[in-house]
């Protein structure tokens, strides 16, 4: 009777042993489901985002233009993106008949990397997408490991549903295909789309959820936002819900995204100066950057024989917010020139053999932090430039 008891015993330990391990086997083989979303109309440091998810040296990508209706400037500009990141891509048209078509939907996006939704009316391509069968597609896509992304109507479609612009006159809430279990709503900072967002959450007509402003996005793997993505210090993400009666919104910690080539954090150096051009005017050399940028002001405005006395006052009331060198080879000059209509200005100076000399002007960013990513992923061009046209030792 013992000997029976340990010998099934043993049977069923070997049973149990064998599912542990095979779920194990499955766990192991299973893909993770990864959307990446994003507030705006995609752009290049987006798309290279993207591209760098699928870990492929050359990922093919697969850009869906249907809530635009195929338009073919959204087409021509996404591959304007895709030549400038030197990415092989494939455009899925659904406004298109059969015979113009060799493969299937299923065949194209299968086939993908990762998936890119443009923006749009995201009504109408849900809509289409349904008829054609391509939202079950992109369910087996995400199932098989394919990488997810969007902005604007390419965000909202891969959630519960969002606040929408699909419909005439007013924002309205659309439904989505639910991949991700949250409402959502990019474009977060207009106040018309953030203040409906929180009615439709607290009158309990959508779900708790995540919201993304223009340059901004977040990262769910297999159903969970795990990062929180930005371009800047004014775009940000949050987690929206309604609790005890209020709206309750959690500022997400972004990842601060920048170009390929960006100079790396702590390899170069800043200083602000807050100083108007005016204080400045007893500078005559182009011994510092700084030197440099009011001796060229001096020259191209202020020492022209027509200029106005506004239009002079104009020129000293420039105030000089800050500066980056890097190397004490190449320096970017933050003023607020143009803040009022563009953001900020950043002048570029390259020494050359002690002097600072001007390599151009360029817009800068709505905040200084922009300004300096900007002059992070110019500095290295910004040098060779200089190398190419200047006769320095």
């Amino acid at each position: 009777m013992k000997q029976r008891a340990f010998t099934l015993l043993i049977f069923l330990l070997f049973i149990f042993v064998g599912i542990e391990s095979l779920k194990a086997q499955q766990n192991a083989d299973r893909q993770d489901e990864i959307i990446f979303i994003w507030g705006g109309d995609i752009n290049t440091k987006f798309v290279q985002y993207v591209a760098d998810l699928t870990k492929k040296e050359h990922p093919k990508i697969c850009y869906l233009p249907t809530a635009s209706g195929d338009n073919p400037d959204n087409i021509k500009y996404w591959e304007n993106i895709c030549n400038t990141l030197q990415l092989d891509t494939i455009i899925l048209k659904v406004w298109v008949s059969s015979s113009e078509k060799n493969q299937s939907f299923e065949e194209i996006l299968l086939n993908s990397d990762a998936i890119v939704v443009g923006g749009g009316n995201t009504l109408n391509m849900l809509g289409i997408w349904k008829a054609q069968g391509i939202d079950n597609i992109l369910k087996k896509a995400l199932k098989n490991g394919i990488i997810l992304s969007g902005g604007s109507a390419g965000s909202i479609c891969w959630f519960q549903n969002g606040i929408s612009d699909s419909r005439p006159v007013n924002l309205s809430i659309v439904k989505g295909l639910g991949f991700l279990p949250y409402s959502n709503c990019p474009h977060y900072s207009q106040e018309s789309r953030r203040n409906l967002y929180h009615q439709m959450i607290k009158d309990g007509k959508m779900n708790s959820g995540y919201t993304t402003d223009e340059l901004a996005g977040i990262l769910f793997k297999n159903g969970k936002a795990i990062k929180s993505i930005s371009q800047s210090d004014i775009h940000n993400s949050y987690f929206v819900n309604h609790e005890k009666g209020e709206i309750k919104e959690i500022k997400l910690k972004p990842e601060i995204l920048h170009g390929k080539n960006a100079l790396p954090e702590g390899s170069y150096s800043s200083q602000f100066i807050k100083k108007k051009i005016n204080d400045l005017l007893d500078s005559n050399d182009s011994s510092s950057p700084i030197n440099a940028y009011v001796s060229e002001m001096k020259t191209l405005k202020l020492n022209k024989e027509n200029i106005s006395e506004s239009e002079k006052n104009k020129v000293l009331e420039i105030n000089i917010e800050k500066i980056f060198i890097y190397k004490n080879k190449i320096a970017g000059v933050v003023n607020n020139a143009y803040l009022n209509s563009f953001g900020y200005g950043m002048w570029y100076f390259y020494n050359c053999n002690g002097i600072w000399t001007s390599m151009g002007e360029d817009l800068g960013g709505k905040t200084i932090f922009e300004s300096e990513i900007k002059f992070r992923e110019k500095a290295e061009t910004i040098i060779k430039q200089a190398e190419e046209k200047l006769n320095c030792h």
